[in-house]
């Protein structure tokens, strides 16, 4: 009867060795799988968060430049950021403005540009009707719309400036169409 305890108490401690063996084997395998999870988990956040790719700031100046092919003008106007444009990266604000080229891009600034195949707002023409000058502006299908009716008199003007109001005067800018106006008054 001794021997069938000693052996019973062998065999017992023999399978709590395997045991405590094969535990630590499958805890082991399951750490390193863990382990793996884990480094993989912190390398891909690493890449993610790494990225220097360069986004538009909520406070950056944004602008959008036309630039007129028939004229040669072009015409660089500042606006107000839009909200859909906060956070973007350059490819990103690419794909929301596909007619518009960037010209410019940074955190703090963006520019805009797009070439227009037609000549920009800013052409007039000076012209004689019946008795008074009459200011046109040039629509981009080359169309003459009226602009402004001036009390400027035909009597009151010389033979030359008569005779190029006839022709038309044309002229680019406010400036120079207020200038113009001036010089027949």
């Amino acid at each position: 009867m001794r021997k069938i305890l000693f052996y019973s108490i062998l065999i017992f401690a023999f399978s709590i060795g395997i045991g405590y063996y094969y535990s630590s084997l499958w805890k082991k395998e399951n750490m390193s799988v863990i382990d793996e999870n884990q480094n993989n988990n912190v390398l891909n956040t690493a890449t993610e968060t790494a990225s220097i790719e360069e986004k538009v700031s909520y406070n950056a100046s944004f602008a959008l430049k036309k630039y007129y092919n028939e004229c040669g003008h072009f015409k660089f106007n500042y606006s107000e950021l839009p909200n859909e444009v906060i956070n973007l990266s350059r490819t990103e604000l690419e794909k929301l403005y596909p007619d518009w080229k960037i010209e410019e891009f940074s955190s703090n600034n963006v520019v805009l540009a797009q070439n227009l195949d037609n000549i920009c707002d800013e052409h007039y023409v000076l012209k004689l009707e019946d008795e008074n000058v009459e200011v046109y502006h040039i629509e981009s299908d080359e169309h003459l719309m009226l602009y402004k009716s001036t009390d400027i008199s035909k009597e009151y003007l010389t033979s030359d400036d008569i005779n190029s109001l006839e022709n038309g005067i044309y002229v680019y800018g406010i400036a120079n169409l207020n200038s113009a106006m001036e010089d027949f008054e």
